[in-house]
């Protein structure tokens, strides 16, 4: 029997993060680090990571100061 586990959002930006870096850095090895393909994939890959810090902020920020 084969059980799905719904990813959290944090697993799932973590994801998509992993995905974007291999996908610049084909694109990199292929065209250049300078391509304008490059450059878009990486400014991609920024924001998912700015996402990704945003939300960590938030959690940190709702568990509060004396979290145990």
């Amino acid at each position: 029997m084969f059980f799905y586990k719904k990813h959290s959002k944090a697993e799932t930006l973590l994801i998509e993060i992993v995905q974007k870096r291999q996908q610049m850095m084909t694109i990199a090895e292929e065209k250049g680090f300078t391509n304008i393909e490059t450059i878009k994939c990486s400014q991609e890959l920024d924001e998912l990571l700015n996402i990704y810090q945003q939300l960590l902020a938030k959690k940190e920020k709702q568990k509060g100061f004396f979290h145990f």
